[in-house]
This record gives structure tokens, C-alpha cells and sequence, in this order.
């Protein structure tokens, strides 16, 4: 290889490494959920914009079962392995940086490349979603926060009951739209087809009464996140 050739190659690589993109996350919240077989609880940190844009994680049960069938060398020590995983609710792209002693797995990953969206429009295009508030509170955190119950038009009996938290500003329905997209293998929901999500923060979920997850700490101090294939949070 040339010298000239050497040099554009070396310079557009450092054009390419060199760009970050800059996330900021309003509010990081715990959340209790049950593991498998409901036995024991764990607990994730899950991260929001304002705008429901982004969600961010450090969880690293997510990110584990990748890592382990790439690392195979069995002297590392887990244990010791960081992990950050951002979800752009608004094109369905997850990020990922998982790092452990001197290794480092790093991608983006289009959810629509691997998960079938069917492309339809009119009727077929809309969710039979029915949310409603139910004018009732339940108390998160010593606060009362309003309950609202989403179901199936058809299926009324099968509901997911939601209470929000209106002092922290989250649009939910940023949030659900892809992942309603993503789950109903829909693509290109139109505003007017998505059942009213209620905004603010999510503080409980209950399922076939059993509560699905249940915040026990926020944490409204901005967090800023720095990607250039790796992480690098501020507050």
C-alpha cells in the first residue's frame, strides 16, 4: 500500500472513530422484577428522556448471554463485566457496549432487521388497544400515583394495569409505538391508531395480579452519556 493510500485510510478511520453521539438521560429509575420462576427479585435501572426517545440500562443480565458465547475463555471473571444498552425508541436501533478487563463487544443492532414487521395500511395498519383511566391510586413510593388499565377491545378481561408518575414528564407513547410496532409486527403506526399511553414516569406494572416491575428509587439528576464505541456517563 501506498503511502498516500496509507494516510487517506488512516485519516478517514479517525473521522469514523472519532464521531460521538451525545445522549441525555432525564431520569434513571430501579425497578424490582421477578426472575425467572418468580422465585427471587431482581432489580434494573432503566434510564428515559423526557421525550421517550431513548431508554438506557446497565443491566447486565441482557447482555451476559452474548458475551459468554464469544469470551470463551473460562478463567474470566464475569462478575466484573460492565455493560450499556441504549434503545432509539424512534427508528428501533439497540446499542451496545459490553466490556470485561480488556474486552470490548460493541454494535448497533436494527431490531427490524431481525424481527418481521409486516407493512400494511388502513385497519390493518392500527392497534385494537383500549386504554382508560380507572380513577384510582395506588401508592409508589410514598406517593399516590394514578392507575390506568390497557386491553384488547375483544379480550376486555385481559388487562395490563399501569400506574404513572405525572411529576416526571415522560411521552410513553414515544416509547410504546415502536415497541407496539416491533410486538404486533406492525410498521409505520400512525399517532391516531395508538391506544393514549399516559405520560410521565412508570412506576408499577401488574399483570394477571402480579406486579410486573415496581420502581423503589428515582434519580431525576441528568445523566449524559457519550458514545464512541465505548460509554461515557456524566452527571
Amino acid at each position: 500500500m501506498s503511502r498516500s493510500l496509507l494516510f487517506t485510510f488512516l485519516f478517514i478511520t479517525s473521522l469514523v472513530f472519532s464521531q460521538e453521539r451525545v445522549i441525555e438521560i432525564d431520569y434513571v429509575v430501579d425497578y424490582t422484577i421477578p426472575s425467572k420462576g418468580n422465585k427471587t427479585i431482581d432489580t434494573i435501572s432503566i434510564g428515559f428522556d423526557k421525550n421517550g426517545k431513548y431508554l438506557w440500562t446497565n443491566y447486565n443480565e441482557l447482555a451476559l448471554g452474548l458475551a459468554k458465547s464469544m469470551l470463551k475463555n473460562s478463567s474470566e471473571d464475569f462478575v466484573n463485566a460492565k455493560s450499556n444498552i441504549i434503545f432509539n425508541t424512534e427508528d428501533g436501533t439497540l446499542t451496545l457496549v459490553f466490556e470485561l478487563n480488556k474486552n470490548l463487544i460493541y454494535f448497533n443492532l436494527s431490531l427490524d432487521s431481525f424481527i418481521p414487521v409486516r407493512r400494511s395500511n388502513g385497519d390493518e395498519n392500527s392497534l385494537d388497544l383500549i386504554t382508560e383511566n380507572t380513577g384510582e391510586t395506588i401508592k409508589v413510593l410514598g406517593k399516590d400515583v394514578k392507575v390506568y388499565n390497557m386491553f384488547p377491545s375483544e379480550n376486555p378481561d385481559d388487562v395490563i394495569t399501569m400506574a404513572t408518575d405525572k411529576d416526571y414528564n415522560v411521552n410513553n407513547n414515544q416509547i410504546f409505538k415502536k415497541i407496539f410496532e416491533i410486538a404486533f409486527q406492525k410498521s409505520g403506526l400512525e399517532d391516531e391508531s395508538m391506544p393514549n399511553i399516559p405520560s410521565g414516569l412508570i412506576m408499577k406494572v401488574i399483570e394477571n395480579n402480579n406486579t410486573m416491575i415496581e420502581a423503589i428509587k428515582v434519580n431525576d439528576k441528568k445523566k449524559t452519556i457519550k458514545i464512541n464505541y465505548s460509554f461515557k456517563i456524566t452527571e
